[in-house]
C-alpha cells in the first residue's frame, strides 16, 4: 500500500501558497511506526479511482499527460529520465526493459513512450500495490507495459532488466534500506532514483506530511523520511557508482522553515 502515497506528491505550484501553517511536512519523529501514529492515512479507493480516470485519458488521447491525479494539456518531459533511457538502451542495442518500482498506472511510460518508438524492444514492468497491479492488468497493459506485485515476479518474466527506476517512493517506505539491499542484491546494471528529499543532518529526519485537499478533495497525512545523503550513498556505493545527480524539480518546498529541492541521482553497477 505504501507505493500508493506516491500519487499525492504535487506537481509544481506555487510554494507559499501550498506550504501553509497547515500543510506540508512537520514534526521530528524516531521511527516510522511514531509517525504513522500521528497521522490519518489515505482514502486508498479514492485515489485509485482518480488516477484511473485521469490515466485512461491519457490512454485513449484525450489528455496528453498526467501526474498525480492531474492532467495536462501537454506533456511535462523529465528530460533527467529521458536522457538515461535514451543511454541505457543506445548501449544495448536500442533494447530496453525497466522495472518502474511504485510506477503507478504507466505516468513515467507515457510521459516517454514519444521519444522511445524507434526501440526495438520495450518491456516497461511496473510494480505496484495489489490494487493497482488488477486494475493495470484489466485496463492499462499492453505489449509494452506490464504489472507485478514483486521483484521476484517481475524477474521471474524479464530476468535481465537494464535499469530499475525508483521515482518519489522510497521516501514512503517504512523500511527503505531493506528495499535498497534487496535490489541491490539482484545487480541490475543501471539504478535511478528520482524525486527524492535529504537531510541536511547527520541523520534521517522521519516526518508527517500534510496534503490538501486540493488534489483529491480529502485531506490526509503519512510519514515520510528526509534522508541523510552520505548513508543512503554510501549503502549503494557496496555495489554501485555514480555517474551524476541532478535536481529533480527547480521548484522550492519547505520542511518547517527549512528549504529543499527534489533530488535524483543515476547509478551504474560497478565492474
Amino acid at each position: 500500500m505504501h507505493y500508493l502515497i506516491k500519487e499525492f506528491i504535487p506537481p509544481i505550484l506555487n510554494t507559499l501558497r501550498w506550504y501553509s501553517f497547515k500543510y506540508g511536512w512537520k514534526g521530528r519523529y524516531k521511527t516510522y511506526e511514531d509517525a504513522k501514529e500521528k497521522c490519518s492515512g489515505y482514502d486508498e479507493n479514492h485515489i485509485l479511482q482518480r488516477i484511473i480516470e485521469t490515466t485512461s485519458k491519457v490512454k485513449k488521447g484525450e489528455a496528453a499527460y498526467e501526474r498525480d491525479g492531474i492532467i495536462y494539456d501537454e506533456v511535462k518531459i523529465n528530460f533527467h529520465l529521458l536522457n538515461v533511457l535514451l543511454l541505457v538502451s543506445s548501449r544495448n542495442g536500442n533494447k530496453l526493459t525497466v522495472i518502474d518500482f511504485g510506477g503507478s498506472l504507466g505516468t513515467s511510460y507515457y510521459q516517454n513512450i514519444g521519444y522511445l518508438s524507434h526501440l526495438t524492444s520495450l518491456n516497461w514492468c511496473i510494480i505496484e500495490q495489489p490494487k493497482f497491479v488488477e486494475t493495470g492488468k484489466q485496463s492499462f497493459e499492453n505489449e509494452h507495459v506490464k504489472f507485478f506485485n514483486s521483484i521476484e515476479e517481475c524477474l521471474s518474466k524479464h530476468p535481465n532488466p537494464d535499469l530499475v527506476l525508483i521515482s518519489s517512493v522510497l521516501q514512503y517506505i517504512p523500511e527503505p534500506y531493506d528495499l535498497l539491499k534487496k535490489i541491490q542484491s539482484y545487480n541490475i546494471p543501471n539504478l535511478m532514483l528520482d524525486l527524492v528529499g535529504y537531510n541536511d543532518k547527520a541523520e534521517d529526519r522521519i516526518t508527517v506530511q500534510h496534503v490538501p485537499p486540493i488534489f483529491y478533495g480529502i485531506e490526509a497525512s503519512y510519514p515520510c523520511t528526509f534522508f541523510n545523503r552520505s548513508k543512503l550513498e554510501s549503502q549503494l556505493k557496496t555495489n554501485y557508482s555514480k555517474t551524476f545527480d541532478f535536481i529533480s524539480e527547480q521548484e522550492r518546498y519547505y520542511v518547517g522553515l527549512k528549504p529543499f529541492r527534489y533530488e535524483g541521482s543515476f547509478w551504474q553497477l560497478k565492474a
